[in-house]
């Protein structure tokens, strides 16, 4: 792996080394509460979509391709915005479904664009626009990629260091990734937004009954990736192409078998960060609300009570699925979040 030298690692090694920056957000997020008329987790997961302005990013746009090494051909995407003031480059990964023009991802860059960072939103492989020049959809699994465009990026983006930030799926990924990678001297921090760690208990969750169009609206996309993928010939597979009734049989018939797993069952074994977060050797803060309709707070518990020194854990009342529109605040708690930590560095 590709490390710059001339970054000076000793921002990243002390950011949680001054516990006031966190104990200020732990405070801000205890007394945080449901903007009105976004009440009970659904309308948080959904009002992002519902109040979106879909604002001119800040910053020269740089359309990004990053060709991987697997012998595949697969080419991942991504778009950059530098408004010229130097300072981290911001990575951004979308979750499941979602791609880099995803509401949360674009309204994510234009604040932090319009602070001046630079920011990179990237395509997992086969969505967005790479889903056609790609073989296969991304899964938890898929961090060789990411650490593939990690040491792509040019040292002139990377001197001053890179920060991550992934969310739901993304930042599943993202924590997986950096359970592997160890300490890599350029990564200065990173941070998740309702992320699932425990892919069984996700799983069993958006089964419920009462996700049942939650899960509709997810299969909707997956399948016409699927669709869009045979069409292009890209993705060879002779079987008909069945129709899912849920998450948990997509992965059971397409991503299991696909990427090496016995089945849907062993595939979320397999890929879990749970297991895996005492690896991490940069500093994480993971944010996630108790009200999450899609994912449960049990392994945010538990991952607190075990107290793992590179992680932080942000666990609000409120908040849904990557929502966090709380009073008094324009913005999601999670802008508030980026700002501390970035300053932070």
């Amino acid at each position: 792996m590709k490390t710059n030298l001339d970054f000076n690692p000793s921002q990243a090694s002390l950011l949680f080394d001054d516990p006031k920056w966190f104990e200020d957000l732990r405070v801000q997020a205890l007394h945080s509460y449901e903007r009105a008329p976004w009440l009970g987790g659904d309308l948080q997961t959904v009002a992002h979509r519902l109040i979106h302005h879909n604002r001119l990013i800040p910053g020269v746009k740089t359309l990004m391709q990053f060709p991987l090494r697997d012998q595949s051909g697969d080419i991942m995407t991504g778009t950059l915005h530098d408004p010229g003031k130097g300072g981290p480059l911001v990575m951004l990964l979308h979750g499941l479904a979602g791609s880099e023009d995803s509401v949360y991802i674009r309204s994510t860059a234009h604040h932090l664009a319009q602070q001046g960072m630079r920011v990179l939103r990237l395509n997992h492989r086969g969505a967005g626009s790479s889903l056609g020049s790609c073989s296969i959809p991304y899964q938890c699994a898929g961090t060789a990629e990411i650490i593939e465009i990690l040491d792509s990026l040019s040292d002139e983006l990377t001197e001053s260091g890179i920060f991550l930030c992934g969310f739901s799926m993304g930042g599943a990924i993202l924590l997986n990734m950096l359970s592997e990678i160890g300490r890599d001297l350029r990564i200065c921090g990173a941070m998740t937004v309702s992320a699932p760690l425990d892919l069984t208990s996700a799983s069993a969750q958006l089964n419920r009954h009462r996700n049942v169009i939650y899960q509709k609206v997810l299969l909707a996309t997956l399948m016409r990736f699927e669709r869009t993928l045979r069409n292009s010939c890209k993705l060879v597979d002779d079987e008909p192409l069945h129709n899912p009734r849920s998450l948990f049989e997509y992965d059971e018939l397409f991503t299991a078998p696909r990427h090496g797993f016995t089945s849907a069952v062993d595939y979320y074994h397999k890929t879990s960060p749970l297991p895996r977060l005492k690896n991490i050797r940069v500093p994480v803060v993971m944010l996630h609300a108790e009200n999450d309709p899609w994912i449960s707070s049990d392994s945010y518990r538990l991952t607190a009570k075990n107290c793992h020194t590179n992680i932080r854990i942000l666990l609000t009342e409120y908040g849904g699925h990557v929502g966090f529109h709380f009073r008094q605040r324009a913005n999601p708690f999670y802008f508030d979040v980026l700002n501390q930590m970035l300053s932070a560095n």
